[in-house]
Formats: C-alpha cells, structure tokens, sequence
C-alpha cells in the first residue's frame, strides 16, 4: 500500500491500546507509555519502505530487489518494531521527561509492523518477499491496488474525527477501531470479490488452464485478468462484478529459449522475469534493448509496466529504467477510454 495508508492503519493500531489509568479519560494527559505506543505504531509502520533508500545504480534491482526485501519480511519484523520502539521512546523521553514501558509499546510496534505494513503489501498485486531469506518468492493476494481510496479514506477520516474531537467527550480509541473495521470490511469484501470473478472466468474463458484477476484503479467493480490458454497464448481482458467477461487482446508466451538468453544477460533481468507473472519480452531490431514487461498490468490488453534494459554490443545489460506506459495524463485518457 501507499505511504499515507500505512501510516494510518498504524495510527489505528496504537489507539487500540487501552490508555494508562486517569489518561484514559476523554480529553486527560497521556503517559508517556500511550504517547510512545502511538508514536511506535506509526514509525513502525512506515518503517519498512526506507528500503527505497538502498543505493542502486540499476533501475529495476532498485524497484524489485531492494524495495519489499529483507524489511518486509516475518522474521525481520521483530527488528523493525525494535528500532521503531527506540526511536519513539526517545522521543517521547525529551517530550515528557519519563521513560514509557517497553513491553506494551514493542508489542503494539510489532502488530503495527505486521498489519500496518506487511499484510497490506501482501493483499495488493505487486508481491512482497514474506519469507525472506527462508523463500525468495513473491507473494501477492491481488485484492486492492497499490493506491485504494476507499482504504484510505476511513482511517484518514477516523484521524481527523479522533483529533478534532478528543477533547469533547469522543474516545480516540472508539473512533479509530470503526474507521480500522470499516477499512478492514472493504479488503474483506475485496477478497470475496476477487474470489468469485477468478471461478466466473475459470468456467467462461475456454482452453484457459490459469486466469488471474486483478484489481483496476478506481474502478472496485471492474477487474482485468489474464488467461494462459493452451500452451503458446496469453489472453488479456475485463470482466465486471456482475457483468460480462470482455476479451480485448491475445499475446504469444515467450518461448522457453528467449527467456533462457534475456535470464543471461544479467542479474537485473533475471530479477524482472522471476518479478513478472505474465512475461512478455521483445528485443529491438538492433539488439541494444530488451523489454520485459508484466501482462498483469494492462490498459485494454496492452502492457503498461515495463523495464527497459539498454545493452551494449555482447547483449549486457549497462543500463535500465521503468516505463510506466506513458504521461499520467496519456495514462489516465487510456483509462477513461
């Protein structure tokens, strides 16, 4: 999920916390243990993403191997909600001028860690490396875009009311754990969704031996998908919630041979085909580019998210960048159309 979003799930898991004696009144001080859990929950949220901070020259190393690494992993949560804890109590100490306990703060970090930021990179369709250094594999549920208003907006909106109102009789706590239950109602109903249009276009998509839904910008009741038909094909469309199932383009799978030969010409190239579901690879007419792109990001059939690696005379890579499929604005007129 985005930045905004993970702040704010955190921020909803430290206001469960039950607050230390008269703080828990409407309105009254808080220790510095409710201080410093809040803080924690919020650091330990955002936390793991400074892994985009992780010098790289190569473009697609950068964007595949060193954001959603080791960070973003199970056992490396502990460490996160550790670190995070640190600095919140530090802060804290200058603020309040006492020490918050340990233990209730690092319990809250590490559900913050886990919930504010592993699990909802899970449910969106990039993939995260859970299981690292245990599994290299990226898992992805595919239930929610990157960016998802309607996960966003009731957290951002219980914030505003819990801060507005907190000294007028509201109950942080209350406030914050309906915008966290109707956030968490939203992904569930996405889940169920997401469940239901994979068996429809498993039954109406013939010859399709693996279709995979995915989520569309701003658009929850729209789903595109991708079907492997036969051995040789690749099968790109929308289908509605309720509506029909559209077709709108076929592309030929790579053959095993020109993936063995882009796999060769270097790490960074390795790592975008193991990152692509549905790989589609062209190599331009003088040889000194290669694309590798994912079917799973499309806009009416055709590949948007792309990694173009430029390559010397011997076919390595020296260079690589991420097309996103064009401007924003030309983004959004595909969109629309």
């Amino acid at each position: 999920m985005d930045t905004l979003t993970h702040g704010l799930l955190g921020l909803a898991i430290g206001a469960l916390r039950k607050r230390d004696g008269a703080g828990a009144r409407a309105g009254a001080e808080w220790s510095p243990t409710d201080l410093a859990t809040s803080v924690a929950c919020v650091i330990a949220a955002e936390l793991p993403d400074l892994d985009y901070l992780w010098p790289s020259d190569d473009a697609a190393t950068s964007t595949l191997r060193a954001h959603r690494g080791l960070s973003h992993s199970l056992i490396a949560s502990p460490l996160v909600a550790a670190v995070a804890v640190g600095i919140a109590m530090v802060l804290v100490r200058a603020r309040k001028r006492g020490w918050a306990r340990p233990v209730p703060v690092f319990a809250f970090a590490w559900v913050a860690t886990v919930v504010g930021h592993l699990l909802p990179d899970l449910w969106t369709g990039w993939g995260t490396r859970l299981l690292l250094p245990l599994s290299d594999q990226r898992l992805a549920l595919d239930w929610t875009m990157v960016i998802d208003p309607l996960v966003t907006l009731p957290l951002a909106i219980a914030a505003i009311v819990a801060i507005a109102w907190r000294k007028r009789g509201t109950s942080t706590r209350a406030v914050m754990a309906v915008g966290l239950a109707v956030a968490g109602t939203y992904v569930g109903a996405r889940a169920a969704a997401h469940a239901y249009v994979e068996r429809r276009l498993a039954t109406e998509i013939a010859g399709a031996r693996e279709v995979d839904a995915f989520p569309t910008l701003l658009r929850p009741w729209t789903w595109r998908w991708v079907a492997a038909v036969g051995d040789d094909e690749l099968v790109a469309g929308t289908a509605g919630l309720f509506g029909g199932v559209e077709e709108q383009a076929r592309h030929r799978v790579p053959r095993a041979d020109v993936l063995r030969e882009a796999s060769s010409m270097g790490p960074s190239v390795e790592e975008a085909l193991a990152w692509a579901r549905f790989p589609l690879v062209e190599r331009s007419a003088n040889g000194r580019e290669l694309r590798v792109a994912d079917l799973r990001y499309h806009f009416g059939g055709r590949p948007t998210l792309t990694f173009v690696f430029e390559l010397d005379a011997r076919g390595r890579v020296v260079g690589s960048r991420l097309d996103r499929g064009g401007t924003v604005r030309e983004l959004m007129q595909r969109w629309r159309g």
